[in-house]
């Protein structure tokens, strides 16, 4: 029987950082996969990009192609082991917002909770701004807070085709990066355990 915890989060939100640190700490054994460095694996394996960035750029269809067959492959892998999904409820493309899970990726992995990871537009601009690694658009907070509020709606339509429980935790800068993995890490005890 599959076990799956999905944490989503827009880009610069902190999910990442939270949530290698909270599987450092629970008691709860996962495996950590992160969806877009596996869309990234499938998409190179199949000859379309050279950079994690470019995922994104690819056109809506063959996205979805991707990410359906990054799904068959994690549902794999839940199988035996329980299974922690880092990744995007959205993607932002130059076309407009993409669905990180459409019905048939969602309905294929089924996670058994969905943690949402949020922050002011102001602390999301400020970390993206920091983090010279990634090639990131840049952004209004208007626009960022337009793509938080689009995540939050996602996530609550892929819990209404897994019947998955939802948690939303806040990162803020005056709150402390602790308190949100100590939230983490009690979500992830408590689902493994009631899971058993």
């Amino acid at each position: 029987m599959s076990f799956v915890v999905m944490i989503t989060g827009i880009p610069g939100v902190g999910k990442s950082t939270i949530t290698k640190m909270a599987l450092k700490i629970t008691k709860a054994k996962f495996r950590l996969i992160n969806f877009g460095d596996l869309m990234f694996n499938v998409a190179v394996e199949k000859g379309l990009v050279k950079h994690r960035d470019e995922v994104r750029k690819l056109d809506p269809i063959t996205q979805k192609e991707i990410q359906l067959e990054v799904a068959r492959r994690i549902l794999s892998m839940a199988e035996k082991e329980p299974i922690l999904i880092d990744t995007h409820a959205t993607i932002k493309t130059p076309k407009g917002y993409l669905l990180g899970f459409p019905l048939e990726v969602i309905e294929t992995i089924r996670p058994d909770f969905i943690v949402i990871i949020e922050a002011t537009p102001s602390e999301i601009l400020g970390r993206r701004l920091r983090d010279l690694k990634r090639d990131r658009d840049v952004e209004t907070e208007e626009q960022i807070q337009r793509h938080q509020d689009l995540n939050r709606a996602a996530a609550i339509t892929y819990a209404m085709h897994s019947d998955a429980l939802i948690k939303v935790i806040e990162n803020h800068e005056d709150k402390g990066l602790d308190e949100a993995v100590a939230e983490l890490v009690e979500i992830l005890d408590m689902a493994v355990m009631d899971h058993a």
